[in-house]
């Protein structure tokens, strides 16, 4: 990751809440200069231009050209509209399921702005994002078509659905990672892991802290990391949520995520400063993996190729991710799967010349010399 001003000014400013130690760096980043349109340009594409213009108005609002401050406003106060409508949507939506008896599960989106931001402003929204059980997918789809959704798109882990023009866009899950990645974390403990909250005055149910921080870390991995608001969601959680350390471990251990919560939190401390206790402390510190897999992000999250990673370099983060040998194995075998790299190609009959008559063990073949190839990256 280049160390230039506008990252680090970013970095700075990406928090809902600038300590006094970060606010001292911001005076020597301003003098070295800044190409404002350059950050705000980052800050978009990062979904963290709320957070920009939050911090940069209070902590040197004198220093910003006023073109930049007024599209930084504008900007915010678009956000801030647009996430009070798709609150109002959220609600309404959640007392329709209600009435037809339909367990859903509303999570990221506003339910992360209000508990975790602590302001519905500050977190940008593109989506309302529902779990529900597979046994009531069909029927909650057929509750939103007849509230006048489209359905946009639709795989075995969820379905898209937008309407008027896409100003409401629902992302209907039915499990919270796709099958391919291999988690072995099921619908079940999602729903045995729920707390009651209030949301616009409204009793829901929302995840546990412990459960919310591993549902950020399980979408942030999914993605790669590609994005700053990712982790933003990680460090505002972790700062205002009151979180047990010794249950995530279990719970973490138990499932065999301990590896993609700590990238996390690592990420979350390296990039935005978290405090992190020491139970988390000992964990990154114990696998000799996370230095590695957070240099990976660091170096690609500013590059402007992030959008244009590679099937192979993503599939191999994924894996790599994992710490147990079992889940490394059946994540691999998912991605081939899903990716349709199991299909034999010329490579492989380059690789190994079969008769026509054996042709089939190809199919065979295959995932060997697929992991011939990639196995030492797998091993960094």
């Amino acid at each position: 990751m280049e160390e230039y001003s506008e990252i680090k000014l970013l970095l700075c400013c990406a928090r809902v809440q600038m300590d006094a130690t970060t606010a001292a760096q911001i005076p020597a980043l301003l003098q070295a200069g800044i190409d404002w349109d350059l950050l705000l340009q980052i800050a978009v594409q990062h979904g963290v231009a709320p957070l920009l213009y939050w911090s940069v108005k209070s902590a040197c609002p004198d220093a910003v050209p006023p073109a930049i401050l007024q599209r930084l406003q504008r900007l915010f106060h678009i956000n801030a509209q647009q996430n009070l409508l798709l609150t109002q949507e959220l609600l309404r939506l959640l007392s329709l399921f209600e009435a037809e008896q339909i367990p859903v599960l509303p999570f990221k989106g506003p339910i992360l702005a209000l508990t975790v931001y602590k302001n519905l402003s500050l977190r940008q929204i593109t989506d309302l994002d529902l779990l529900v059980d597979k046994s009531h997918r069909s029927q909650a789809i057929e509750l939103l078509m007849a509230q006048g959704y489209n359905l946009r798109i639709e795989v075995p882990w969820e379905t898209h659905l937008i309407r008027e023009n896409e100003l409401y866009n629902i992302d209907l899950h039915s499990t919270l990672a796709p099958k391919h990645l291999s988690y072995p974390l099921q619908n079940r403990e999602v729903w045995l892991h729920l707390e009651p909250g209030l949301i616009g005055g409204k009793p829901v149910k929302m995840l546990t802290p412990e459960m919310d921080l591993l549902m950020l870390c399980l979408h942030g991995t999914k993605e790669g990391w590609h994005h700053l608001n990712r982790i933003c969601d990680v460090a505002e959680l972790v700062r205002t949520k009151p979180l047990n350390w010794q249950l995530l471990q279990q719970q973490t251990e138990q499932w065999g995520m301990r590896r993609l919560i700590s990238l996390g939190l690592l990420l979350a401390h390296d990039l935005l400063q978290v405090s992190l206790p020491q139970p988390a402390a000992e964990w990154i510190a114990r696998d000799r993996t996370m230095g590695c897999l957070a240099r990976s992000v660091k170096q690609t999250l500013f590059s402007p190729a992030t959008g244009r990673i590679g099937e192979v370099e993503r599939s191999l983060f994924h894996i790599r991710t994992r710490e147990r040998f079992q889940d490394q194995f059946w994540s691999w075998w998912g991605l081939m799967e899903h990716s349709g790299w199991i299909k034999p190609t010329a490579e492989d009959q380059a690789f190994v010349p079969l008769p026509p008559a054996l042709s089939s063990l190809y199919y065979l073949i295959r995932p060997f010399r697929v992991l011939r190839k990639y196995g030492t990256t797998l091993l960094r």
